[in-house]
């Protein structure tokens, strides 16, 4: 016996995850993409006009070419790795894998108010702002219930839950990591020292320092303008925040070496930095991707793309007569579950190490990372497969 229900899958959260995993089911469901609703507590328009800086693989630009990229994201061609005051470095190069780009950086509000666009062309059911209140099981037919904050009550056979807030904030975690770090962010204008760019500004800087990483991440090809990630304890960042422009520049420098100069700094903020882990995906009826099943240091700015890789996987896991049967439903999440284990744990583990190895004071740790980097420099292939497992992942 099938019971009623409103929609057969309801997503909660209306960032890039859920609404690209919203996209890409409707794709695939076809005229029953109205059987598919999202819910996200904000207006649409305070989404778009969030200005953050998103990084994503160019095998993320691909997945999700058919749902609408935008137009003006800027490309990453050229990525160089290196580490303060010692002489190891990485560069890599799109070329050497065949690839039109490393990777791109796009706002966030642009690439949500793509993907909206596109679910409103497929009949997706879009709810917001509408915040849920309160979920729990149906005593009747154990179908997920819906609760909004005016009332309104939504009986679902699948729930997705795509977004988990950030680092520190309160929520379902079976691990909590906290690396001592927070990130100030800014956006520069910047002149490079010549040389390191050919062309188009289309590179891109990780620099390993004793306090933590440090990226710029190219955000307008005909203008030197870089998005800045800062990662260093407490202390230090709040002196940089409420430090002149004249005195941030000058620790910037100092910090990163002479590859760049600062022209212009934009405002600058902060948040902490950890790593949130839910080893569990699936609860009944109710399963996570993205931020509800792990949030990362950026590092290596493998928490989207690793988001994506989720949702993608998750999608081709259901159809309309998998979630109507409580049975096959469990089944295929329970596969869906253990498709994510590998990836999850490279990824995690790898980021992990990364912060530990490279936030840390020990010489004889700073001369394994140096003698790393430059036999990666030095060795094409270990290179080539170390950027592919940042591009792809595993078993996506």
């Amino acid at each position: 016996m099938t019971s009623h229900t409103d929609f057969d899958v309801a997503i909660v959260g209306a960032g890039p995850v859920g609404l690209a995993f919203a996209g890409w089911l409707a794709q695939t469901w076809g005229e029953r993409a109205n059987r598919i609703a999202i819910f996200d507590a904000q207006p649409l328009d305070a989404s778009t006009r969030d200005p953050r800086i998103l990084a994503l693989s160019d095998a993320t630009r691909l997945r999700l070419a058919s749902l609408g990229f935008p137009a003006d994201a800027t490309p990453i061609h050229h990525i160089h790795v290196s580490e303060q005051s010692r002489f190891g470095q990485v560069r890599m190069k799109a070329d050497e894998l065949g690839l039109r780009a490393l990777g791109w950086t796009v706002r966030y509000g642009d690439l949500v108010n793509c993907l909206a666009e596109s679910l409103q062309r497929r009949g997706v059911k879009i709810y917001r702002p509408a915040s849920v209140k309160y979920a729990h099981r149906s005593a009747v037919d154990s179908l997920e219930v819906l609760e909004l904050e005016d009332g309104t009550e939504f009986t679902v056979n699948l729930r997705v839950d795509a977004e988990g807030g950030l680092y520190g904030e309160a929520g379902e975690r079976d691990q909590v990591v906290d690396y001592d770090q927070w990130a100030l962010v800014s956006e520069l204008v910047l002149k490079v020292e010549p040389g390191l760019l050919a062309g188009n500004n289309t590179l891109a800087f990780e620099r390993f320092t004793s306090e933590g990483p440090l990226a710029l991440l190219p955000i307008s090809t005909d203008q030197r303008r870089y998005s800045l990630v800062w990662c260093a304890p407490l202390q230090a960042v709040q002196r940089r925040l409420d430090c002149t422009e004249q005195q941030f520049a000058g620790e910037l420098r100092q910090q990163f070496g002479r590859r760049v100069s600062i022209e212009q700094i934009g405002p600058r903020k902060s948040f902490p930095l950890g790593m949130n882990w839910r080893d569990k995906l699936v609860q009944g009826r109710r399963v996570a991707i993205g931020n509800a099943a792990q949030i990362l240091h950026p590092v290596a700015g493998q928490g989207l793309n690793l988001g994506l890789r989720d949702a993608v996987q998750l999608c081709r896991s259901i159809d309309p007569a998998t979630v109507a049967q409580e049975h096959r439903l469990c089944a295929a999440l329970g596969e869906f579950e253990k498709s994510r284990v590998a990836d999850r744990q490279v990824v995690v583990k790898m980021t992990d190490w990364m912060v530990k190895g490279f936030s840390n004071h020990n010489p004889l740790l700073g001369a394994g990372r140096q003698m790393a980097l430059n036999v990666m420099e030095f060795t094409p292939p270990l290179r080539k497969q170390f950027a592919e497992l940042m591009l792809f992942g595993l078993a996506v």
